[in-house]
């Protein structure tokens, strides 16, 4: 892109700017005006996509802000006899609430596997059902299914699978996993129908309910609240936050 141009194009970006400030700075001169104009014309795609970024990076700081303020007062979460991957005494724990059939659950998983893989036993990861079965009708089948496999210690062997074949999601679907993973097919079927399973389901959904969680995914670090799923430097950014403050909580006199 020539350098003037993109000079010009600044200039158009800084002229627009106080559309989204809450005062707005002198208006700009006719002539200023006319580029700006001008630039829209020529180049409008260009122009709208820097103004639709300067849009998602005010939305993204203002959840880290949000993030941060809950952080403050963490929120509790009871995850006896969840699933978890990490030392119990890591300095992060992260919470999540997913359905297996919804798509967004489904994209951030490279996400949370890159977060596993960089952070090691600093993370704790512990995953929470909440199918949300009015739009997403094999959610609870898939979530009992994976509890049972849980029931053989094969809990995250199977989530990985339900997520990786996501658009399969049927009943021939998870005996056949089970199968792949050598599981015990007899007792699968027998804890995936069992009273425990939906008792274990039904908990976790009703805790999300009292949470007020909109959707999923949705994830609470350290207990401060992470809506959604978020780019991966998004979420390292809240876990740089989540370890100042572990260690600001730990230094003397704090």
């Amino acid at each position: 892109m020539p350098v003037r141009f993109l000079l010009a194009a600044l200039a158009a970006l800084a002229a627009l700017a106080p559309a989204f400030a809450e005062t707005a700075p002198p208006a700009p001169s006719p002539e200023l005006e006319q580029q700006v104009l001008e630039i829209i014309r020529r180049h409008p795609d260009f122009v709208f996509e820097q103004i639709n970024r300067y849009k998602e990076r005010e939305a993204l700081a203002q959840v880290i802000d949000q993030f941060r303020a809950s952080l403050a007062r963490p929120t509790q979460i009871d995850i006896s006899g969840a699933p978890a991957l990490g030392p119990a005494d890591a300095p992060l724990t992260l919470i999540e609430f997913s359905d297996f059939q919804c798509p967004y659950c489904g994209k951030v998983e490279p996400v949370l596997k890159s977060l596993r893989k960089k952070y090691g036993d600093r993370l704790r990861f512990v995953y929470l059902h909440f199918p949300l079965e009015r739009i997403h009708p094999q959610a609870k089948a898939a979530a009992l299914a994976a509890w049972a496999a849980g029931q053989q210690g094969r809990f995250f062997e199977y989530h990985d699978r339900l997520f990786e074949r996501q658009a399969e999601l049927a009943p021939p679907l998870y005996e056949q996993i089970a199968r792949e993973l050598g599981l015990d097919v007899a007792r699968f079927n027998a804890d995936r129908a069992s009273p425990l399973a939906l008792a274990a389901i039904e908990a976790n959904r009703r805790q999300a309910e009292q949470l007020k969680l909109g959707g999923t995914p949705a994830f609470f670090l350290n207990g401060g609240l992470i809506p959604g799923g978020m780019p991966l430097a998004v979420f390292e950014e809240m876990f740089q936050i989540a370890l100042e403050q572990k260690q600001l909580s730990k230094s003397p006199g704090s």
